[in-house]
C-alpha cells in the first residue's frame, strides 16, 4: 500500500492529491476510514526519511491534500516493440488537474534516488537485493488422514454452552451458559488441568465471553442490558473483582486480546455504517484512541480477530466472504498483510503451536482438522476426526486434543398468520428452507439419514416424501409448478412435482442471492472474487439471457408490482430500480441486524427481519414509508434464519434457530496399541 501511495504522488506530482483521491484511485473502495489514510501517509513520511534525504518528501497541503515534493528520475523499460506514448502525460502541464492512476505502473518502471533502497533497508534490513515476496496462498491438494477421536465431557453443569473462548496458553476456557430455568447466561471459567470451575452472573444481564489477556491470567467478557453492551475483564481468582473497560456493540459476539499497557485489539462492528460488517482496532484506554488495523472490503462481512501470536507480534484474522473464508496474518499496524489460505467453511477459532510455528483449526462442517505451517508457509495436514457428536463451536488445543460444543441448536419452521396473530410450529424434525405457497407452508426436514420435502396445509394435514437434494438455497414458484435450487456456482431449475433438472443458470462467480421475479423470471446476485463488487442479473425465462442491472453492490434484491425492484445494498440501503425507465431512487436503511438480513417480497409489500424481529413496508403508500413491527421472537437465545410471506393468505413462513441443552466436551486421538 505505501509503495502505491507513493507511486501515484510521483505520478501526479503537478497536482495536490487529495483524500478522496487516493480513496478512488489508491484503495479503490468507496470509502476509507481517516485513520487509515493519516497512518498510510505517516508511514510512508517514516520509510523516506534517512541521512541522505532529512527534508521533507510528501508535503501536506492545508485543507487540501498531499503533493510529493521532490524531482524523480523516470528510467523506462525499453525491451520489446512496447509503445510508451501514455507516458508523456508526466512531461506536460495540464490546464486543469489531471491524475494518472497508478495502473500505468504496468507500463514502466520507476526508480526514484531515495526510494527503492531506502524501503528495502528500513522494511528488511539484511535483506538489501534479496526478494521481499509475501508467501503464496498453498493450493496443493493433501490427502484426508482419518483418526478415531473419543470424546469426554467436561462439565456436567444442565444448560446451554453456546460459545466459548481458549485462553492463549490453552489451560482455561470461558465459556456462556445458559442453566435450566435461567433468563440469562453466566460466564463459566474452567480449568483444564483442576477442573476448577468459577461462574460469573449479572443481574438482568447476559454475559458471554469475548477474549483474554496475552498472558492468560485475565478473561473479558461482554455484558448486554437492555440493549446496553459493556466490555469488562476479570482475573482468575475466585476472589478477583472485574474491571470496566469499555462500552460495545450489543448482538454482536466481540473477539477482544489484551496486549498490555492498556492496548487491546478486538474486531469492531458497525464499520462503514454497516451493522454486519467488523474491522480490526487498537484501541488504547489511557489515551482513548483507537486506529484502524485492517481495511475489510463491502462486498464482505469483514474481519474476525482469531489469535495474536505473541513472539512474532503477528495478529491472525478470518475475513468472512459471502461464500468464503479468508485467512489472513498482519502485524500491529495492519501491515504486510498476507492472506495465508481460503476455505469454503467458516474459520471459527484458531490456536498457535509455538513449537512447530503452525496455525490449528477445525472445520465443523467437514469435521477436518488442519494444521498450518508459518515457517513453511503451506498446509501441512488434515485429519478426518471420527467421534461421537456434532459440534457447534470448537477450540483445538493441539493436533491430538480438541474442545468442542455439542450442537445445541435446534431449526423449526413456523407459521405466523398476520391478520389473526396465530404463531405456531408445523415442523417436526430438523427443517429449512421454507416456502410459502398460496396458504400452504413448504420445507425440507432431514432425520440424520434421508431428507424430505414436506407440505403442511391451512387445516394442518402434513405430507412428506424423501428427495434427493442437497442445495444451500432452495424455492419454489408461487405458482407450485417449479422450483430452483442453488449451490455456490449453478442455479438449477426443477419441475416442481417430480424436481427433475429441466434447465441450468452458470453464472461466472459466485452466487450471493437468487430470487423469483415477475413471469417466472429468476434475479441473481454474483461475485466474480471476493475483493469485487457484486453484480445483478435478471435471468429472462422467455429467451433463456441474463440481463446485467445498473445497480451496484446488491446483496439481495426482489420484485414489487409497477415494474419496480428493491435492492438491499451491501450499506443496508434500500434502493428502488425501475425497470420501464431505468431510474433509480435511494431509499433508507432497513433496521440494524441483530444475526442477519431476510428479506421477503410479494406485491408491493417488503417483510423484513432483523433475526429477533419482522418488519412490514407497504410500498404502494410511497418509498419513504415508516416500518412496521408485526412480529418478535419471545425467547432472547433463538434467532430467526429466514422469513417468507404469501400475500394468498397474509402468512409468514419462518425458519428459527432455537437453543437445546448440549455439553462441553474434550475429544482427543485415541492412541493406537
Amino acid at each position: 500500500m505505501l509503495f502505491k501511495i507513493l507511486s501515484y504522488l510521483i505520478l501526479n506530482k503537478e497536482s495536490i492529491i487529495t483524500r478522496q483521491d487516493l480513496i478512488d484511485d489508491v484503495w479503490c473502495q468507496h470509502y476509507v476510514d481517516d485513520n487509515a489514510i493519516n497512518r498510510a501517509i505517516s508511514e510512508l513520511r517514516k520509510v523516506l526519511k534517512s541521512d541522505m534525504q532529512r527534508g521533507l518528501v510528501v508535503k501536506t497541503h492545508y485543507r487540501k491534500g498531499y503533493s510529493f515534493f521532490l524531482e524523480p528520475e523516470i528510467i523506462y523499460y525499453e525491451e520489446g516493440n512496447s509503445s510508451f506514448s501514455q507516458v508523456n502525460a508526466l512531461k506536460e502541464t495540464p490546464n486543469k488537474k489531471q491524475k494518472i492512476s497508478i495502473e500505468l505502473l504496468a507500463i514502466f518502471t520507476l526508480v526514484v534516488f531515495i526510494g527503492f533502497y531506502i524501503v528495502l533497508n528500513v522494511l528488511d534490513p539484511g535483506k538489501v537485493g534479496q526478494k521481499n515476496t509475501p508467501p503464496k496462498v498453498e493450493t496443493k491438494n493433501l490427502n484426508v488422514v482419518n483418526k478415531k477421536f473419543k470424546e469426554e465431557v467436561l462439565s456436567w453443569r444442565q444448560g446451554v454452552y453456546s460459545r466459548m473462548v481458549l485462553s492463549p496458553d490453552s489451560s482455561t476456557v470461558a465459556l456462556t451458559l445458559l442453566e435450566k430455568e435461567q433468563l440469562y447466561s453466566s460466564l463459566l471459567i474452567k480449568n483444564l488441568h483442576t477442573g476448577q470451575e468459577r461462574i460469573i452472573s449479572e443481574v438482568n444481564a447476559n454475559i458471554f465471553p469475548a477474549g483474554w489477556s496475552i498472558d492468560s491470567e485475565r478473561a473479558i467478557y461482554s455484558l448486554e442490558s437492555e440493549g446496553k453492551c459493556e466490555l469488562w475483564e476479570v482475573g482468575l481468582t475466585s476472589n478477583a473483582d472485574s474491571k470496566f473497560l469499555f462500552d460495545c456493540e450489543p448482538s454482536n459476539l466481540m473477539n477482544v486480546v489484551s496486549l498490555g499497557n492498556n492496548s487491546y485489539i478486538y474486531s469492531k462492528y458497525g464499520y462503514r455504517n454497516r451493522s454486519e460488517l467488523s474491522v480490526l482496532v487498537n484501541r488504547n484506554l489511557s489515551t482513548g484512541e483507537e486506529f484502524q488495523i485492517s481495511s475489510p472490503n463491502l462486498n464482505s462481512y469483514g474481519d474476525k480477530l482469531l489469535y495474536f501470536i505473541k513472539n512474532q507480534k503477528k495478529i491472525i484474522f478470518e475475513r468472512h466472504q459471502f461464500n468464503s473464508s479468508q485467512l489472513y496474518m498482519t502485524d500491529l499496524e495492519g501491515g504486510a498483510q498476507i492472506k495465508l489460505y481460503e476455505t469454503k467453511n467458516r474459520i471459527w477459532s484458531i490456536n498457535y503451536n509455538n513449537e512447530t510455528d503452525s496455525l490449528l483449526w477445525f472445520d465443523n462442517i467437514e469435521e477436518i482438522l488442519y494444521q498450518y505451517s508459518l515457517k513453511n508457509n503451506r498446509l501441512e495436514s488434515k485429519t478426518k476426526v471420527d467421534s461421537e457428536s456434532v459440534y457447534s463451536s470448537t477450540y483445538p488445543i493441539d493436533n491430538k486434543n480438541i474442545l468442542g460444543l455439542t450442537y445445541p441448536f435446534s431449526h423449526n419452521i413456523y407459521r405466523f398468520d398476520l391478520t389473526s396473530e396465530n404463531f405456531e410450529r408445523v415442523s417436526k424434525l430438523e427443517s429449512g428452507f421454507a416456502n410459502t405457497v398460496g396458504e400452504n407452508v413448504v420445507f425440507l426436514s432431514s432425520d440424520g439419514e434421508s431428507v424430505k420435502l414436506n407440505t403442511v396445509f391451512k387445516d394442518g394435514k402434513l405430507t412428506s416424501k424423501k428427495v434427493n437434494l442437497r442445495y444451500k438455497d432452495f424455492k419454489i414458484s408461487s405458482d407450485s409448478q417449479e422450483a430452483f435450487g442453488v449451490d455456490e456456482k449453478k442455479i438449477e431449475i426443477l419441475k416442481y412435482e417430480e424436481l427433475s433438472v429441466k434447465d441450468v443458470i452458470t453464472p461466472k462467480g459466485d452466487l450471493i442471492s437468487v430470487n423469483y421475479l415477475l413471469d417466472k423470471n429468476i434475479g441473481y446476485i454474483v461475485q466474480d472474487e471476493p475483493s469485487a463488487n457484486s453484480s445483478s442479473y435478471i435471468f429472462n425465462r422467455s429467451n433463456s439471457n441474463s440481463i446485467l442491472l445498473p445497480v451496484k453492490n446488491a446483496v439481495w434484491f426482489g420484485q414489487l408490482q409497477n415494474n419496480k425492484l428493491v435492492f438491499l445494498n451491501s450499506l443496508d440501503m434500500l434502493i428502488f430500480f425501475d425497470l420501464s425507465t431505468g431510474e433509480q431512487t435511494k431509499g433508507f436503511k432497513v433496521k440494524k441486524s441483530a444475526y442477519k438480513h431476510s428479506l421477503s417480497t410479494n406485491q408491493n409489500k417488503l417483510y423484513h427481519s432483523t433475526g429477533k424481529a419482522v418488519y412490514e413496508y407497504d410500498f404502494s403508500k410511497g418509498v419513504n414509508i415508516a416500518p412496521n413491527k408485526v412480529f418478535e421472537i419471545s425467547k432472547a437465545e433463538d434467532v430467526i434464519r429466514e422469513v417468507n410471506f404469501s400475500s394468498s393468505g397474509n402468512i409468514l413462513s419462518l425458519e428459527i434457530v432455537e437453543l437445546v441443552n448440549n455439553e462441553v466436551v474434550r475429544f482427543s486421538l485415541e492412541e493406537s496399541d
